[in-house]
């Protein structure tokens, strides 16, 4: 399986590319590009491998999690690679992961063909999966941001991820517990796990 890819752009069409790499050109369908590459730029992407009996495509993406977030759309009944790719070449990953958070019909039905019917299974069926992955999103912003409160939050997910609790718990815990701004890592660790113990 094919999984990054760095090379020359030598063909170019909306929403697709041919991306030479050592005499080879690999023809890829591109997702959540802010701009069209253009014919003679260096690029690097994380690409996506399709694979049915009468097909083989590569999708690619700028950033590792607009690929994260392909593989969990095409989980949803219904939403196939076409789909997917539609849905992050309509909105940023940031904003169609808020709305599905926030059970945001609206936002959704912006995309081409998402109607009231599929707006509503989309929410039913990735919200639970973008948990993790919203958390991760966000805490890559702040962590990105670069403040000390974060930095704090993130030595309490790293040292409650290694108890061997899961992303998504500590993060439903962490919406629950306020912390006093003066208190240091090992007090929130604490706190953390007292609210994790409740929710067990």
């Amino acid at each position: 399986m094919i999984g990054y890819l760095e090379g020359e752009v030598i063909d170019a069409e909306i929403n697709k590319i041919i991306l030479e790499i050592n005499g080879v050109g690999y023809e890829l369908e591109l997702a959540g590009f802010k701009s069209q590459p253009h014919v003679g730029e260096e690029i690097e992407v994380f690409t996506y491998t399709y694979v049915r009996e009468d097909a083989l495509k590569l999708f690619a993406f700028p950033e590792k999690m607009g690929k994260e977030l392909f593989e969990i759309l095409i989980t949803v009944n219904g939403i196939g690679p076409s789909a997917g790719l539609n849905i992050l070449n309509t909105m940023p990953a940031s904003r169609f992961v808020s709305a599905i958070m926030q059970k945001n019909e609206a936002v959704l039905k912006e995309i081409s063909g998402i109607g009231p019917k599929t707006a509503q299974r989309l929410i039913l069926e990735l919200q639970n999966k973008l948990e993790e992955f919203a958390y991760l999103q966000n805490d890559n912003d702040k962590s990105n941001a670069g403040s000390a409160v974060d930095e704090d939050r993130q030595d309490v997910v790293d040292a409650l991820t290694a108890l061997g609790y899961k992303i998504s718990e500590i993060n439903r815990a962490l919406r629950e517990v306020e912390f006093e701004s003066e208190i240091n890592v090992s007090e929130k660790i604490r706190l953390v796990l007292n609210q994790l113990g409740k929710e067990r």
